[in-house]
């Protein structure tokens, strides 16, 4: 959440070498304050489905100062992502992803999970 906390991080993953030869590469993203939510979509390689949205609910008590929950407290679907927002995503964001992993030539099907954030 701090800049000094992302040198520190870097730190130790790189310098000291606590994950060892799994974390030789990082990379750092910007802190988004705010509301995210997934959305899901099955995908058979060319096409895309929209499944139901979820979004959970990170950290616990007031002010959310607690570790990280990994998802306890998830509902779905999620409030922010409205049948308008979820079909903005699919054209814009969905379908392209999938033609773009076709023309690299890793044509994907399965379950694809996008993270979107309010903001």
């Amino acid at each position: 959440m701090t800049l000094e906390e992302v040198y520190e991080t870097v730190d130790s993953m790189l310098v000291e070498g606590i994950f060892g030869s799994a974390c030789c590469k990082v990379m750092v993203e910007e802190y988004l304050e705010g509301e995210e939510a997934s959305f899901f979509a099955l995908v058979d390689g060319e096409d895309a489905i929209a499944l139901e949205s979820a979004q959970d609910h990170k950290r616990v008590e007031d002010g959310e100062t607690r570790p990280d929950t990994g998802g306890m407290g998830a509902s779905s679907p999620a409030c922010i992502l409205t049948l308008e927002f979820q079909a903005s995503v699919l054209q814009p964001i969905i379908l392209p992803t999938i033609e773009g992993m076709a023309v690299e030539g890793c044509k994907f099907v399965g379950s694809l999970y996008a993270g979107l954030h309010d903001r």
